[in-house]
């Protein structure tokens, strides 16, 4: 019951980067538009802080896909994660 739901939350997990790393471009790109369109101080410098956090929050995002990586890839974890019947066979059976 728990490894299925750890499965779960493994696979919405990798389902989710591509929508995370999609609303950081998005509200990067929304900071550069506010700041090229509106002639108003207070517009630009909120347009400069968008796309300051957008920049961060994507940096972030790539940093942390790129560490698992770099961990998968020295432990040699490559092999892809058994389906909860597989890991159910592995457990032992107790009487």
């Amino acid at each position: 019951m728990i490894i299925t739901i750890l499965f779960r939350i493994q696979e919405l997990l990798n389902s989710a980067l591509p929508v995370l790393v999609a609303l950081g471009v998005v509200y990067f790109v929304w900071g550069v538009v506010m700041y090229v369109i509106y002639d108003e101080e207070e517009a630009k410098n909120k347009g400069k802080e968008r796309m300051i956090y957008g920049v961060i929050g994507l940096a972030v995002i790539i940093g942390l896909w790129g560490l698992v990586h770099f961990v998968l890839n020295t432990f040699r974890l490559q092999q892809p994660a058994p389906s909860p019947y597989e890991f159910n066979q592995l457990l032992p059976s107790f009487p």
